[in-house]
Formats: structure tokens, C-alpha cells, sequence
């Protein structure tokens, strides 16, 4: 009979151990990172849906304000006494991108948070919208653009990456008069995402 030597027992060595540990930091290291992947993009998707109900609210605004312009005219009684196309009275050409003034700024505001709720106490604004209006027909129709615009995620405020954007911490701090279309110059901004919107009104007329 031949007897076996030794009597090894079966297990790892230090190196099939590393090489093993090796493997599964790979792994997770790719698992985390489209984890981030996958919570940066719905971050923002959920940025772009909230500034587009936001847009789609200051629609309906501009809609609704219209129902009040009753005369035909530039210089009509009715337009003039409009919240937002009264920025129109007395001019032929089109406005500038401008910050609305709401009818009732206890309710209504141009700066929203960042649940895409009016912020009327300028205290947590994350959004901010501008209007700017043309005629398409004088004193009786016109075209109202709506722009939506907000820093990009990851962006760290406090401190301005583009030479024409006012101080990051003043935007957030709900600081939107001095971020109009003509302070940022929004199609340069690398930091900013903006949604823009179009419609076409007219003066109501009643018999």
C-alpha cells in the first residue's frame, strides 16, 4: 500500500486572495460610478421638468393677463393697465428681456425654488424667468417669449466662472434683476441651463 505524504489542505494563497480583492474594488469602483451616472441625470431631468412647468406657468400668466386687453391700440387704455404686455404701450418695436413684475407679488413671483413653487421671499430662488415681447400685428397682436434659466448641477455658487455673470451667491439668494438676458448673455454662460418658450396674443374684443 502506498501512503500518501504531506497531507496539504486545500485553500487560497495571499496573491489568489489580492488578485481576488483586486477584482471586486474594479467592480464596485464601476458600480458606484454609474451609480453617480445615474443620480446626476435624473437630477437633472428633474431640473428640466421642474423649469418647464415653470415656463408652462408663466404662459398661462401671460394668457390670462391678455383677457384684460380689451382695445385695439399701441397706447389703448386696456393694454396699459395690463401687468406684463403693458411693457409693450406706446412702442413699435419689440421690448428687451426684461423681469416681469407680477400682478400680485405676494402670490405670484419671475423666481421660483427649487421645488418650482413662487418664491415671493426671495429667500431660496433657484429659477428665474424673463419676458420679452414683439408685435406681430401693431396694437392688436403680439408675440411674448418666456425664457426659464438656472445654474447647471455641480455648479458651487460664490464664485463667477464667466466674465458676465453677476456673483453666484446673489443669484441664489434670489438676485434675478441682475440676471437678465443682458447682464448673463445666456448663450455664452457655460454654467446655465435656460428653457424658452413662445406665444401669440391678441386684445380681446368685446361687444
Amino acid at each position: 500500500m502506498t501512503r500518501l505524504r504531506g497531507g496539504a489542505e486545500a485553500g487560497f494563497t495571499l496573491v489568489e486572495v489580492m488578485i481576488a480583492i483586486g477584482i471586486m474594488t474594479v467592480g464596485s469602483l464601476g458600480i458606484l460610478a454609474m451609480h453617480s451616472a445615474v443620480s446626476g441625470a435624473n437630477r437633472t431631468a428633474n431640473e428640466m421638468n421642474t423649469a418647464i412647468a415653470i415656463t408652462e406657468r408663466w404662459l398661462e400668466r401671460v394668457e390670462r393677463d391678455a383677457l384684460a386687453w380689451s382695445e385695439q391700440g399701441i397706447n389703448s387704455a386696456s393694454l396699459t393697465g395690463t401687468a406684463y404686455l403693458s411693457e409693450l404701450a406706446g412702442s413699435v418695436a419689440d421690448t428687451a428681456w426684461f423681469t416681469p413684475s407680477p400682478a400680485d407679488p405676494s402670490i405670484e413671483s419671475y423666481r421660483f425654488d427649487y421645488f418650482g413653487q413662487d418664491d415671493t421671499a426671495g429667500t431660496n430662488t433657484k429659477y428665474c424667468v424673463n419676458l420679452r415681447l414683439g408685435w406681430l400685428r401693431q396694437g392688436s397682436s403680439a408675440r411674448v417669449d418666456i425664457r426659464t434659466f438656472w445654474f447647471r448641477d455641480g455648479y458651487v455658487p460664490g464664485g463667477a466662472t464667466h466674465a458676465k455673470w453677476v456673483d453666484g451667491s446673489d443669484f441664489r439668494s434670489a438676485d434675478c434683476d441682475a440676471a437678465t438676458a443682458d447682464g448673463w448673455d445666456l448663450g455664452e454662460a457655460p454654467n446655465v441651463n435656460v428653457i424658452f418658450a413662445s406665444t401669440v396674443v391678441q386684445w380681446l374684443r368685446r361687444e
